[in-house]
């Protein structure tokens, strides 16, 4: 009850109104996972799945807010009205089909972030793992990310010789997209797509060599498969990133890379290599994502 109170008051007309002075000038990078179809049940690691109709009414809120930019376009000068650049991560089906849906619906550009090695129906260790919990426990999550470095080979071998139970009976929305399926959303104007490396490995975990690998093979691999469709900004999976990593993807030619937390910025008070982003969950209310907006005003 108090957290509800807490974003009522902060999504309110009065709030809203300050909100707007305050990040006049101001960009928000927005990161989404998942969407879940109308008519269909939650599944996988459900924080990380919007419903298709809540999604399309917090589209509609950040037009109240700001201008929604291309990511690549996200620092233009504009009007001095906050700008907005709307991001997906992991390339899930349900963000590549439903999501863009509900965006060419509205005309509003967005960038898509995907693991090529991971294409094609793969379903993620963590979704498997969560077996429709809200999220995964912590102490697992923490293992196989820092121990196991977040690959889905070791996580998967590790969970079957630990005997933690799992599952791959997810629907075709929790499961990832296919390189038709990309080149489909991508025909819609201002769509993009960029790197979420090759395997969604943690890259602060992994030696400089294993680092340049998992960067430089996916940028190479977007630009042949969809040419100028596909945008020089790399977003750290599971947000993880380091200087080293920074300074791997700037010479692998990327011009930007995105993690995970964070909220209102200036480009000039941030590295291009380490940008902030909103994540929003799933389950969230609409005032719960007014007030997000609204509090988000430093990094």
């Amino acid at each position: 009850m108090l957290k509800h109170g807490l974003e009522m008051a902060l999504s309110s007309s009065a709030a809203s109104r300050m909100a707007r002075h305050r990040i006049r000038g101001k960009r928000l990078i927005i990161a989404y996972h998942g969407i879940v179809p109308e008519g269909e049940q939650p599944a996988g690691e459900q924080a990380l799945f919007v419903r298709q109709a809540e999604f399309g009414a917090q589209l509609d809120v950040l037009a109240e807010f700001a201008d929604v930019a291309p990511l690549d376009r996200i620092d233009e000068t504009g009007d001095g009205r906050p700008r907005v650049a709307i991001t997906f991560d992991d390339g899930y089906r349900g963000a590549v089909r439903q999501g863009v849906e509900e965006l060419a619906k509205r005309g509003f550009p967005a960038t898509i972030f995907i693991a090529p090695g991971l294409l094609d129906g793969h379903i993620y260790w963590w979704d498997a793992l969560s077996h429709g919990r809200s999220s995964l426990d912590q102490s697992i999550r923490d293992y196989a990310l820092h121990a196991l470095a977040g690959s889905d080979t070791r996580v998967r071998t590790w969970a079957i010789e630990a005997g933690l139970s799992s599952s791959d009976a997810l629907p075709a929305y929790a499961q990832t997209a296919s390189s038709d399926e990309l080149r489909a959303a991508l025909e819609f104007p201002g769509i993009t797509v960029g790197s979420h490396t090759w395997s969604h490995l943690n890259l602060a975990s992994l030696s400089p060599a294993e680092v340049v690998a998992e960067i430089e093979r996916p940028r190479q691999w977007l630009l042949a498969k969809f040419g100028e469709k596909a945008i020089p900004w790399l977003a750290y999976p599971y947000g993880l990133d380091g200087t080293e990593v920074h300074r791997a993807a700037a010479n692998a030619s990327y011009v930007g890379a995105l993690r995970i937390n964070g909220g209102w910025h200036r480009a000039t008070d941030v590295s291009a290599f380490a940008r902030p982003r909103l994540n929003v969950p799933g389950g969230l209310s609409l005032a719960g994502f007014r007030a997000r907006l609204v509090g988000s005003l430093r990094v």
